[in-house]
C-alpha cells in the first residue's frame, strides 16, 4: 500500500487523502476548501466543485485521471440547500467529468459534517493503471 498526498503542505496528520492498494485508489472525504488559499466556498454547488478538484488531485498524484474514478459518494449536510442548487451542483460534476460517463455515485444527506462550515464532502474510488 502506498499513501498519496497531494498537497503535502496541507497533508493531514489523522488520514491519508488517498490509499493505492494495486490498482484500487481510495481516496477519504474532500470538502470544499481552496487548498491554495484555506477558504471555504459558502454554496454547496462552489464547494462540490473544490472537493471534487481536489478529489481529481489525489488522484492525479497517484499518476491517475478524471476517466479512472469509477465511484464517489457525496455526504450533503443542507439538503434543501441542495435542492435549490441542484442545477449548479450537477453543473460541477459535468465540468469535471465532461462528455465521459460518469462515474456511479451515491448520494446521502447527513445532519452535519466534520466542522459547520462544510457542506459537502465527496469520498470516491479509482481504478489506476488498468486503461479503463
Amino acid at each position: 500500500m502506498k499513501r498519496i498526498e497531494p498537497h503535502i503542505v496541507n497533508q493531514p496528520q489523522t488520514h491519508s487523502n488517498g490509499i493505492l492498494a494495486g490498482e484500487d485508489l481510495f481516496i477519504s472525504g474532500q470538502v470544499g476548501t481552496n487548498v491554495s488559499t484555506g477558504e471555504v466556498d459558502q454554496t454547496i454547488a462552489g464547494q462540490a466543485i473544490l472537493a471534487l478538484t481536489n478529489l481529481v488531485s489525489v488522484v492525479e498524484a497517484a499518476e491517475g485521471s478524471v476517466s479512472d474514478i469509477t465511484k464517489l459518494t457525496i455526504f450533503v449536510a443542507d439538503m434543501a440547500a441542495f435542492h435549490t442548487e441542484a442545477e449548479e451542483f450537477m453543473a460541477a460534476f459535468d465540468s469535471v467529468f465532461g462528455d465521459g460517463p460518469l462515474p456511479a455515485m451515491t448520494l446521502l444527506g447527513v445532519t452535519a459534517l466534520f466542522s459547520p462550515e462544510y457542506l459537502v464532502e465527496i469520498e470516491g474510488h479509482a481504478k489506476i493503471g488498468t486503461g479503463i
